[in-house]
């Protein structure tokens, strides 16, 4: 059930995607989506998938039991997505085969690591 969630979510972000990221002439159409099982410390699962446009790309991730769909976001290094771009909401951040899920909190300017260490699994 959750995988097929994940799949369903990632078809309403593709379409999404498709029609924010448009240019003059014709819209871009989304990339084929990318789909990874992380496994992290304590041995914690998180499925993401990735998709978009070259101008704006996303990720969705099922993590602490719930869909979380992300825009990506300013990175000096890697790649970040966030749910909400200035305010509070999850992060994920990815750089290889390594990423980090964090909740920042815009109220105090901090971002609190959920969980760390997440590998993609063979």
């Amino acid at each position: 059930m959750r995988f097929k969630d994940l799949i369903s979510l990632t078809g309403l972000v593709l379409c999404a995607g498709g029609a924010m990221a448009q240019t003059d002439a014709m819209p871009q159409m989304a990339a084929a989506p990318e789909i990874f099982h992380y496994v992290c410390e304590r041995g914690v699962g998180i499925d993401a998938v990735y998709t978009g446009t070259d101008a704006a790309p996303a990720a969705v991730i099922h993590a602490e039991g719930r869909l979380i769909a992300l825009s990506q976001a300013v990175s000096a290094s890697g790649a970040r997505y966030a749910e909400a771009a200035g305010g509070s909401g999850y992060e994920w951040w990815t750089k290889g085969d390594t990423a980090t899920l964090s909740y920042f909190d815009a109220n105090y300017g901090e971002s609190v690591t959920l969980f760390a260490f997440c590998t993609v699994a063979e």
